[in-house]
């Protein structure tokens, strides 16, 4: 089956920036530590999974989330709390759009929406052309558009973290739900991570038994006369909050995508210019797995690996 690989681009990259030293800088300066650290994991999943397309996911300005909740996601201070570090992270992006360019992997995004409704369209559009979709990222909100075409590759952040993939049934042994349910685990339980209220007082149990006895949230308040009382009070306080939230957690799969298979498939790229690139960020590692001859059938992207 046709495989296509979709990288979350700010995950990945923050995840880098902080994995590896700040002080990793070339002997004229330029700071490497993220660009290094997403060059090498992009190029080491490429390896491990042998996608015949690649694409990456980006977004360029607030969410229209925001719009519908002033709080979104306000307790994600990095930015303010670390300026400098912000400036830093901002500037190496601009170095892996450059070298995504010379390797000809298109970056995707849509004004207002996050990388995850991106993903999410990405992977509505192609699945529903018969090619599995794998998606790596950290992110777990990741987690509702796993289908049988679709999965989640969370890298490893060693020496806590293993690479893992979620299929669906990975999906329902780990948290006791489908996919599907995750928007309304999140209404039940909110997201601190994106200051997501769900229900004041609905903890992680309380919140799967709901879904495994009525599916979802719709379910549950229209039963809510049959649930013992101290959870019904608390349902009935924040129904409004309940439903905003599974709405600020649904990912959007209905974006247009411009971008054609035929724009995301491997191919090859001009070595001496990525030789170069690699080059003046004294990426040594990297330029010994740049391939002397053109690609092969089992490596498309002209690699070492």
């Amino acid at each position: 089956m046709r495989l296509l690989a979709v990288f979350d681009f700010y995950n990945l990259l923050h995840r880098s920036y902080h994995a590896f030293p700040r002080e990793m800088e070339t002997s004229t300066g330029i700071q490497t530590n993220a660009v290094y650290g997403f060059v090498s994991s992009l190029l080491n999943t490429i390896k491990e999974l042998k996608p015949q397309y690649v694409a990456v996911a980006s977004e360029t300005g607030p969410s229209f989330r925001k719009e519908q909740f002033a709080g979104y996601k306000a307790t994600r201070t990095w930015r303010e709390d670390h300026p400098d570090e912000a400036e830093e992270l901002d500037k190496q992006a601009e170095h892996v759009n450059k070298i995504l360019n010379i390797m000809k992997i298109p970056v995707i995004s849509s004004p207002t929406f996050e990388a995850d409704d991106v993903i999410g369209s990405i992977a509505e559009k192609f699945s529903k052309e018969g090619v599995e979709i794998i998606i790596i990222s950290n992110d777990m909100d990741m987690l509702q558009l796993v289908t049988n075409f679709v999965k989640v590759y969370r890298p490893a952040r060693p020496p806590f973290v293993k690479k893992k993939i979620y299929t669906r049934d990975e999906i329902i042994k780990s948290f006791g739900f489908g996919p599907d349910k995750v928007p309304d685990y999140k209404a039940l339980r909110g997201d601190p991570s994106d200051n997501i209220p769900g229900v004041k007082g609905i903890g992680e149990v309380t919140a799967k038994k709901l879904i495994d006895e009525y599916g979802n949230i719709e379910n549950i308040y229209d039963n809510i006369e049959n649930i013992p009382e101290a959870i019904r009070t608390k349902l009935a306080a924040d129904k409004d909050s309940s439903f905003m939230s599974k709405e600020l957690s649904l990912i959007k799969r209905d974006i247009s995508i411009e971008n054609t298979l035929k724009d995301m498939e491997i191919t090859d790229f001009n070595k001496e210019e990525i030789k170069k690139v690699f080059k003046e960020y004294e990426f040594k590692s990297l330029i010994a797995k740049i391939a002397t001859e053109g690609k092969t059938e089992e490596n498309q992207i002209g690699f070492e690996l």
